[in-house]
């Protein structure tokens, strides 16, 4: 399921989302933000309960990813 973008309550989740130095920087923060915006939209009615699911699973996903980044970025140059 892909929520769409153009929905104005989801603009400033998908701002959230899609802040990459933000999420590189602090997976954990990142995650837990996209996850509170979700859950103050589906708490307001702005979204329904497959749609949190939605934007969860995508919160899930970019958080593994940037974790996974950080791993390998500290396996390539363990100085940093």
């Amino acid at each position: 399921m892909s929520i769409e973008r153009s929905i104005p309550e989801l603009e400033a989740w998908y701002a959230q989302y899609d802040d990459h130095s933000y999420r590189d920087a602090s997976p954990d923060a990142y995650h837990q933000a996209l996850i509170r915006t979700a859950e103050a939209l589906r708490d307001d009615g702005a979204i329904d309960w497959d749609d949190w699911l939605a934007l969860k699973g995508l919160a899930d996903q970019a958080q593994l990813h940037a974790l996974q980044d950080a791993v390998q970025a500290h396996v390539n140059d363990p100085d940093t």
